[in-house]
């Protein structure tokens, strides 16, 4: 049986009391975590239909039989990317498995100031575009400047051709943390992945680069879907998409 995750008692009717109730707790330590999530209202990267229940701090639907992510997590993920970009010029995100564009709005929000990058990929073409169009409406400047891209992409294999990054995310399971983002991490890179236990249930992983070293460490309890391959996706979906959909 999985383990059990925590109650956060962080839920809220509106953003910034969302935000403010993860700092009372300790979940945002840091300014620069607290003034991204301020920042990113979570109720304008999910349907309508659901925005009521965008400030509880618990995952929500998208759409397309996907979820965000539990604020909380959120919180602990941005955490973990200040820490590895803090006193970095110009630090490179990758985020794998972008969904609505939140958590890549937020990265980006991050890492704007040290003139940064995101990149988000999303497998799902109609899942990326309505994350374009999320990062579009709430924050156009990132995407005019650069700050944050977002790709129809398999994530599988990372985005080899804007490596290296110093922040890896991935938020989708897999038995061990794939070599291709393993391979794209900066010396002092960090890639935070689920990662499922033989014995069941799932842990989120860290994995930082210490030159030819990978240290690893057992981050908490997770419970995320798996992160499929790509071929086997188009395989089964008959998916043909490329970043030029994103513009459409």
């Amino acid at each position: 049986m999985a383990p059990m995750l925590p109650l956060w008692p962080c839920s809220s009717t509106c953003n910034d009391g969302l935000v403010q109730n993860l700092q009372k707790v300790g979940i945002v330590r840091s300014a620069a975590v607290f003034d991204a999530m301020k920042r990113t209202d979570r109720a304008l990267f999910v349907p309508r239909a659901v925005q009521d229940e965008a400030y509880q701090d618990s995952p929500c639907p998208i759409g397309f039989n996907q979820i965000i992510s539990a604020p909380h997590m959120h919180a602990q993920v941005l955490e973990l990317a200040h820490a590895s970009c803090t006193d970095i010029l110009k630090p490179r995100v990758l985020d794998v498995g972008a969904g609505s564009g939140y958590l890549t709005a937020a990265l980006a929000r991050l890492v704007e100031d040290a003139g940064g990058r995101v990149f988000g990929l999303e497998l799902l073409p109609t899942l990326a575009r309505s994350a374009r169009k999320n990062v579009s409406n709430t924050a156009p400047n990132l995407l005019k400047t650069g700050v944050l891209s977002l790709h129809c992409y398999n994530g599988w294999y990372g985005l080899p051709a804007e490596a290296p990054f110093h922040f890896i995310f991935v938020g989708a399971a897999v038995s061990s943390p794939p070599q291709a983002m393993l391979d794209q991490l900066a010396d002092g890179g960090q890639l935070v992945i689920p990662v499922d236990d033989p014995r069941g249930g799932q842990a989120l992983v860290s994995v930082t680069r210490r030159g030819s070293c990978l240290l690893h460490r057992k981050l908490m309890p997770a419970c995320f879907v798996p992160l499929v391959r790509g071929e086997i996706y188009k395989n089964r979906r008959g998916v043909t998409s490329t970043d030029s959909e994103l513009q459409q």
